[in-house]
C-alpha cells in the first residue's frame, strides 16, 4: 500500500513538472515596439505581444524620463490617428480587433508631481480586456499605442514595467505527453506488484 501511495505521489510530481515546463515554454511576452513618428515633436510607442495563447486581458506600466518626454495628454483626437476622444493618448492596437466594439481599454493614469502637477515619469495601470467570443486571440500583434510628446533635447528613455497577460494554459507539447505515458505505465506496474505481494 505504501508503494502505491508513493507511486501516485511520484506521478503527481511528474505531471506538475510537465505542465509547468509546457507553460514556461510558450509563455507570452509584452515588449515595446519601434517608435512611430507622428509630427516633429510627437511619436507613438507600440506595445507588442508575442506568443500569446487565448489572451483575454493584459496590463502594463510605462516609466519614462519626464525631462525629455511626456505622455501627450493634449493630443487632438480629430486629427491624430493615435489619439482617442475617450482614452486620449492611449489607443487600442489591432490584437483584440475581433472583439470590437466590446473590448475594454483603460488608459491608465499619468502620475503627477504633487506640488508642480507636472508629469513625473510614470504611466501606470494601463489595461485591456477582450470583449469578443472566446477563445481569445493568439499569436503576435500590437496591444496598444501610447503617444508621447518631446519636451527635451535628449533621447527618449521609455521602459516597460509590471506587464502581464491573462491567457489559457497552453496545450502540452507532444514530447511532454510522451513522458507522461511511461510514468503512467510505471505507476501501474508498481500497483500490480503491491497487489501480488498482498495476495501472498
Amino acid at each position: 500500500m505504501k508503494k502505491w501511495i508513493r507511486s501516485v505521489a511520484t506521478l503527481g510530481v511528474m505531471s506538475s513538472a510537465i505542465v509547468l515546463a509546457a507553460r514556461s515554454a510558450t509563455a507570452s511576452t509584452i515588449s515595446i515596439g519601434t517608435t512611430i513618428p507622428i509630427t516633429a515633436d510627437t511619436f507613438a510607442v507600440p506595445i507588442d505581444i508575442a506568443d500569446g495563447v487565448d489572451v483575454t486581458a493584459w496590463q502594463f506600466d510605462l516609466a519614462y524620463d519626464a525631462t525629455n518626454v511626456n505622455v501627450n495628454t493634449g493630443c487632438d483626437p480629430f486629427t491624430d490617428p493615435y489619439c482617442s476622444l475617450i482614452t486620449g493618448a492611449v489607443t487600442e492596437g489591432a490584437y483584440f480587433a475581433s472583439g470590437d466594439p466590446f473590448n475594454l481599454l483603460n488608459p491608465g493614469f499619468v502620475r503627477l508631481d504633487p506640488i508642480s502637477f507636472a508629469q513625473d515619469g510614470l504611466l501606470f495601470a494601463v489595461n485591456g480586456a477582450f470583449g469578443g467570443t472566446l477563445p481569445g486571440p493568439s499569436g503576435d500583434g500590437v496591444l496598444a499605442f501610447v503617444e508621447f510628446t518631446t519636451i527635451g533635447s535628449g533621447l527618449p528613455s521609455i521602459t516597460l514595467e509590471n506587464s502581464s497577460t491573462t491567457e489559457a494554459a497552453p496545450v502540452p507539447e507532444p514530447a511532454s505527453l510522451l513522458l507522461l505515458g511511461p510514468a503512467l505505465l510505471l505507476v501501474r506496474r508498481l500497483q500490480f506488484r503491491s497487489l501480488v505481494k498482498e495476495d501472498r
